[in-house]
């Protein structure tokens, strides 16, 4: 069988191959021979079955294997002949029957080009000390501790740090809330028992025009809404809330004492316990440091390279990328605009190139120095996705992988981590107060 192999450009090519009529008849001879072996036709014994009735009955299948067999050889020729050669996908290949018996198949290929490594080995990274100073250890037990705060009731007026328990009502130019917006509003009806903070800012002057209020004391309180409010019918109004205090709540911190720690740290005192918190927090700092590492090669790596990609594997990357950027901008609050969506897609299209770039080195840093990923590897990543995913029944689990084409993508993770592992083992470590480690 005769390959061709026309690159259309950097990323793109398209493979021909041609099966003489000679070749075709060696490999219809042997897909006969084989589909007799089990085929089943009355008044023959397996195996004993006439090719002229095994065409005759089973010609259109028999065709369809022989279009196959001559695009998996094709293909497999491919390879062959250009080792160096990366896949990312094919088309479906053409294959059909042309003059005198021969067959010739067609498909489209995406590529990856070929790209020079960068130096990889001993690529210099900084590292933070992993040492935990007493102030730390103080500051992560007080940090526990206010974290286990009470509010307790008092009888004195409230301060800006404490919390109220107020029933309120709103009104509107002497009208109730929702009779002058013309609509149920919730909230900003009013509330009985409302528990608020006295630090919350979601209307400023109802908060501060608590403070010094007592248990028991009626407030009536203005409050000019902003231009911008939640609730459009009340944007830039000023409500009046009446308020009835029923309660000043003081925020109490308790001791740090080892009963506060006797379900979080184990410890018989207080300085076994400050000596389990330093050794957790040295292994979040290896662990910081670890990841740290990580992303200095990876910055230093995509800094590295430059080379075409698939336009679209590209967009698509991008599309995975822009979803995340812009789900953690609505959890932070900041995305608004049409604008924003446009900056932040150019950013996910840098961001995606970039991530590429280094995924198809860390995958030719892995061929290059031979590492691969065991079968037992990979049973325990299977493992742990099932686990993660909810799934008790492995081996359907598996089935699930295989149906939608992830078991490729799963290795090929674990390969790239595992290289990346190895980049950072060999990684010239300096730490940052400018000592040099080996």
């Amino acid at each position: 069988m005769e390959i061709t192999l026309e690159k259309k450009n950097d990323c793109e090519a398209t493979l021909g191959a041609v099966a003489t009529a000679a070749e075709v008849q060696v490999m219809r001879k042997k897909l006969l021979a084989r589909y007799g072996q089990s085929a089943r036709v009355d008044g023959f014994r397996p195996g004993k079955v006439p090719a002229s009735v095994l065409l005759k009955r089973f010609g259109k299948e028999i065709e369809e294997l022989l279009k196959e067999q001559i695009a998996e050889d094709a293909r497999q020729k491919m390879f062959e002949e250009n080792e160096e050669l990366r896949v990312l996908s094919f088309s479906d290949m053409e294959v059909k029957e042309v003059e005198g018996g021969a067959y010739e198949a067609h498909s489209e290929l995406t590529i990856l080009p070929a790209f020079e490594l960068p130096e990889y080995e001993g690529i210099e990274v900084t590292e933070e000390s992993t040492e935990v100073s007493d102030e730390e250890v103080q500051e992560a037990l007080q940090k526990y501790a206010e974290s286990s705060a009470t509010r307790e009731p008092v009888e004195r007026p409230a301060t800006a740090e404490d919390t109220v328990v107020i029933d309120f009502k709103t009104s509107v130019e002497g009208k109730p809330t929702a009779e002058y917006c013309g609509k149920q509003i919730g909230f900003m009806e009013g509330r009985e028992d409302y528990l608020l903070s006295l630090a919350d800012t979601f209307v400023p002057e109802l908060s501060a025009g608590l403070v010094g209020a007592a248990p028991g004391e009626h407030r009536d309180i203005i409050a000019k809404l902003a231009d911008n409010f939640l609730v459009t019918e009340l944007q830039g109004k000023e409500v009046q809330f009446a308020c009835d205090v029923k309660q000043v709540l003081e925020r109490r911190v308790p001791e740090i004492t080892v009963e506060l720690f006797k379900d979080l740290v184990p410890g018989e005192s207080l300085d076994e316990i400050r000596e389990e918190v330093r050794k957790n927090m040295k292994a979040s700092k290896e662990q910081i440091n670890e990841a740290s590492k990580a992303n200095q090669i990876t910055d230093y790596l995509a800094d590295k390279l430059d080379f075409p990609l698939p336009d679209s594997l590209v967009e698509s990357q991008t599309e995975e990328v822009l979803w995340r950027k812009k789900m953690s901008e609505i959890r932070a609050g900041n995305f608004k605009t049409s604008e924003d969506s446009d900056s932040l897609r150019d950013e996910a299209r840098k961001d995606a190139i970039r991530s590429l770039h280094v995924y198809f080195a860390l995958q030719q840093i892995a061929d290059k120095e031979k590492i691969s990923v065991s079968s037992g590897e990979m049973t325990n990543e299977v493992i742990r996705r099932a686990e993660r995913d909810g799934e008790s029944d492995i081996k359907a689990y598996i089935r699930k992988l295989q149906r939608e084409d992830r078991i490729t993508g799963i290795s090929t993770s674990l390969i790239v981590s595992k290289v990346m592992d190895q980049l950072v083992k060999k990684a010239k470590v300096v730490s940052s107060d400018d000592g040099q480690k080996e």
